[in-house]
This record gives structure tokens, C-alpha cells and sequence, in this order.
């Protein structure tokens, strides 16, 4: 509809002419920022690591952590009894290639750290006695976007 009854395509009553041209677009987060973002003056070098990273300050690292984090189990994972096995290995889930796994010592209450990867291999770790595999999780917001 338009104000002057041809169908052009303007805004009726010609609320064109006050509201301007719509730019159709969404503003981003870095757009509705309402605080300045800063890089610490202690660490000058960091400015550099940052604008190759695409960040403007420690702001926006914390929101690149935070979205890493989601999914993240802190609370640990008691096996099922009788796991461990070759033939019945200790499945660590995961929605990556790759994920760091650690376990406490129970004598000394050290931690120890090693590497599993999704490559459909069991991993022994001979100080446990144990194996340990990769259980594959879907990402289902990534599997929506294709």
C-alpha cells in the first residue's frame, strides 16, 4: 500500500518520510554493548593476541569461555561396575574429536590427565589398570544448521 494509492511500495500515510528507509538488519551483541570493553594496561602485549583473535577487550573473552563451556561436565563420571575392560571399556562422552579425561589417585590425591580421541580406539592406562573409549555425542544445533 501507499499514500498515494499507486502500490509503490511505501509505508501508508506516509510514515515513510518519518521513520526513513528500514535497514533490515539485527544488531549484534557488539552492537548492544552499553559498557567500554578494555585490555588490562598491565598486559599491553595482549592487544595484539586479541585483535588477531577477532576480541576487543576481556569482555569478549569471557563470552568466547562461557560459550566453550556449554556442555562442559565438572562433576565427573562414576563408571558402571564391571567396566574397564577391554571388552567393556569405561565410554567418556563427548562432543568433540578430542577431550582431556583426568582421575585422582585415590593414596596420593593426585590428578592425572591424558588424552582420548574419537577414533574408535580404547585406551588402556596402565597405572589404573582400566580402558577407556570415546562415546560420541551429536551436536544437535549443529546437525539443525545442515
Amino acid at each position: 500500500m501507499s499514500d498515494d494509492g499507486k502500490g509503490g511500495g511505501k509505508m501508508p500515510l506516509g510514515l515513510d518520510k518519518i521513520l526513513g528507509e528500514p535497514d533490515n538488519l539485527i544488531a549484534t551483541d557488539r552492537e548492544r554493548r552499553t559498557k567500554k570493553v578494555h585490555v588490562p594496561e598491565f598486559a599491553p602485549e595482549l592487544k595484539k593476541d586479541f585483535e588477531e583473535l577477532g576480541l576487543e577487550g576481556i569482555e569478549d573473552l569471557d563470552e568466547l569461555e562461557e560459550k566453550n563451556m556449554e556442555g562442559y561436565n565438572d562433576l565427573g563420571l562414576v563408571p558402571p561396575e564391571g567396566s574397564g575392560t577391554y571388552s567393556s571399556p569405561i565410554l567418556i562422552p563427548s562432543r568433540l574429536n578430542e577431550r582431556a579425561v583426568g582421575y585422582c589417585d585415590p593414596e596420593t590425591h593426585a590428578m592425572y590427565w591424558f588424552n582420548i580421541h574419537n577414533d574408535g580406539n580404547s585406551y588402556y592406562i596402565k597405572d589404573l589398570g582400566l580402558f577407556f573409549k570415546m562415546l560420541p555425542i551429536p551436536d544437535e544445533a549443529a546437525d539443525a544448521a545442515h
